[in-house]
């Protein structure tokens, strides 16, 4: 029986240790590996096609940026770029949960996903447009110079006659606002950010916040007599 010093034994102990760690950081580099070869790198022009056949763009929008639905209060996140992984992003497709659709590999190859994923990487980030220093001010000049009042009243109360909805004071949050003006329903043309910047929009929603409720029916003597 042999029997360590303190010495021979810590020493023992460290490289054994040092050789755990050696182990566990080979581990890591293999696991990267086999997952770059298991989800390759997409052609962004594929995945564009790919985007738009399978009909992404109906909840998702044209660039990934997200829609909002102004009646169900419902809305598609913005998937343009993602957030997630290329693992993470074929796993959700495969299984998502929400009211998406699931997409087996026959209706969708994993080629075909990484593709996808390429494109939605090549898209532009959105525009950082903070509402709590945008300027309702110019909002209503925004408003008005952009025609917004032909269908939606000066004030944003809506019009019968144009059909246009009530939209002052504004109801759902500042992204799906954007993501709506972006991707409309109905009638309502689109606005590209090209068009309108989201701080321009920012502002815009600034003044719609700031518009009063409608008076209550009963309030009105004349619908009460």
């Amino acid at each position: 029986m042999r029997i360590l010093s303190p010495a021979s034994a810590k020493m023992s102990r460290s490289r054994t240790f040092g050789t755990g760690l050696f182990d566990v950081s080979l581990l890591a580099l293999l696991s990267c590996i086999v997952a770059a070869l298991a989800f390759p790198v997409g052609n962004a022009q594929n995945g564009k096609h790919v985007f738009e056949t399978h009909g992404c763009q109906q909840c998702h929008g044209s660039q990934g940026q997200g829609l909002a639905n102004a009646q169900t209060q419902e809305s598609a996140p913005r998937i343009g770029p993602t957030r997630l992984s290329q693992a993470a992003f074929v796993g959700f497709v495969r299984h998502p949960i929400g009211k998406m659709p699931a997409y087996r590999n026959q209706d969708v190859s994993d080629a075909e996903l990484a593709d996808l994923y390429a494109f939605l990487q090549s898209l532009a980030p959105p525009t950082k447009a903070e509402v709590s220093s945008a300027n309702a001010t110019k909002g209503q000049q925004l408003f008005m110079s952009y025609g917004c009042y032909e269908c939606h009243g000066n004030e944003g109360q809506g019009s019968t006659q144009t059909a246009g909805s009530r939209i002052g004071p504004i109801e759902i949050a500042f992204a799906p606002f954007v993501a709506y003006i972006r991707q409309p329903t109905a009638q309502m043309p689109p606005y590209t950010a090209k068009a309108v910047s989201d701080v321009d929009l920012a502002d815009i929603y600034a003044f719609l916040l700031s518009r009063p409720h409608a008076a209550p029916a009963k309030s009105i003597q004349l619908l009460n007599q």
